[in-house]
Order: structure tokens, then sequence, then C-alpha cells
């Protein structure tokens, strides 16, 4: 487990990372991300259409959690990284998956330079995160 202020933990977060965040690929997982004002933040998506069972969903956030903890000298300094995870992630093997965070990290500064894409939104209420954050 990642100490707490390691953490993505609001609602808000995840939804603004999602909606603005810029994308990077990787075969196994997508990594959203975004400047902050605070130090590195970590959040993971496992989504119940990809992973059936909530067991699959739990160890493959384990996996990516155990692989940052031992990378985190090389997290990007003040971002916040949402990790969007594919089955890939269970059945890569753990070496192969390091070397995937590592070329993502090193796509950062790249993805920075690009324009943002906006994204279509997805919120239905008016009062949401994402609507307030426009105004």
């Amino acid at each position: 487990m990642l100490a707490k202020p390691q953490r993505l933990r609001r609602m808000r977060d995840f939804a603004l990372l999602s909606q603005r965040g810029r994308p990077v690929f990787s075969a196994s997982f997508t990594l959203r991300f975004r400047q902050s004002q605070e130090a590195t933040k970590v959040g993971f998506v496992a989504s119940n259409k990809l992973f059936r069972r909530a067991n699959k969903r739990n160890r493959a956030k384990r996996r990516l959690r155990a692989l940052l903890r031992e990378v985190q000298p090389q997290w990007p300094e003040k971002m916040d990284l949402l990790f969007i995870l594919r089955p890939e992630t269970l059945t890569l093997p753990y070496a192969e998956l390091k070397t995937a965070v590592l070329r993502v990290f090193e796509k950062i500064p790249e993805a920075l330079t690009q324009p943002v894409k906006p994204k279509k939104m997805k919120a239905r209420k008016k009062t949401s995160v994402i609507y307030r954050e426009q105004a």
C-alpha cells in the first residue's frame, strides 16, 4: 500500500484526471496525468467491464502498487497520476511491466508539449466538479 500522502483519494481528483488529464499509452495500461502544486499522487482504475472478478481487479492494482513503490525515485515530480489498467497487467511478466512504467514516465515531458485535446463532458449534473472547474 502506498502512503496516504502519495494516494489520490478524492473523487474530484479522479474526475479531473479522467476529463482533463493528458494521456500516455502503454500495452498494459493508460496513464493520465496533470500537473499539481503538491507532491506526486497516484491513483488506479480497474473497471468491472475488463476485470469481471474483484480478486483480479485487486491483484492488478497490487502488482502496480508494488512496482511503483520500487521505482518511486523515478516518479515525475508534482504530478497527479492515474493508471487505467488493462487485463494485460495481470499476465505481463513483472520485469516487462516495470520497463513499461519507466517508458511511460519518460514520455511525460513530450506529452506536456502537445496541445490538450478537448474531451467530451461525461458529467450529467451541472453541479459536477468538471462544470465548476470551467467557470
